[in-house]
């Protein structure tokens, strides 16, 4: 699915679309299905937005609960 928010940059808020982050963050090439794997993190200050692999993602300030892309364990 190509719709969604997104915010942060390798840190992505909570909320954040899981598929485009996903591609934003190089883990899922557009257009394909796959397996990706990521890990919980506290929440951050900042997110800053960038443009990655097609994908914009967007400036979000404090939000309470994060996540990142991992590899396989």
């Amino acid at each position: 699915d190509q719709s969604g928010a997104v915010w942060g940059t390798d840190v992505y808020t909570s909320d954040s679309h899981i598929c485009r982050a996903a591609i934003h963050a190089g883990r899922l090439p557009a257009g394909d299905a796959g397996t990706i794997w990521i890990e919980h993190r506290p929440g951050q200050d900042a997110y800053p937005g960038s443009l990655r692999n097609g994908i914009q993602t967007s400036d979000w300030g404090t939000w309470a609960n994060s996540f990142i892309f991992v590899d396989a364990p």
